[in-house]
């Protein structure tokens, strides 16, 4: 799913949203990222980014790794770049807040990390 712009909804792509698994790294436990996503009905495992590697080398079949844009221990880069250290060729989701021009950030992790598709998801506060 591609950010298209403010006030524009992404646009849907078959994946890990019909059953897949979910690598949801770097959310409180009390964030439930997953509700209204495009990977709500994916297998979601949940980790802390210190085990990013170990579970890229022990997971066989990870269709996503979902992201807050920026945590108290990472940012969006940091992880990509683990992802891409790890070896990880998936897809790589950014939840952001609402932010003038995500293509910006789209562009630049995905510079740093050419391996892997990047898609940003703005998740609106409720």
């Amino acid at each position: 799913m591609d950010y298209t712009g403010p006030g524009q909804a992404p646009h849907a792509e078959p994946g890990p949203g019909r059953g897949g698994m979910a690598l949801l790294i770097g959310f409180d436990r009390v964030d439930q990222p997953e509700i209204g996503m495009p990977f709500a009905s994916a297998r979601v495992e949940r980790l802390p980014y210190g085990l990013v590697q170990a579970a890229l080398s022990s997971v066989q079949s990870v269709d996503m790794v979902v992201s807050p844009l920026l945590t108290e221990q990472f940012d969006a880069m940091d992880l990509a770049t683990q992802l891409e250290l790890g070896g990880y060729r998936g897809l790589y989701v950014v939840v952001t807040p609402v932010v003038p021009n995500p293509e910006i950030i789209r562009r630049e992790i995905a510079a740093l990390c050419p391996g892997i598709t990047v898609q940003l998801i703005p998740r609106a506060r409720h």
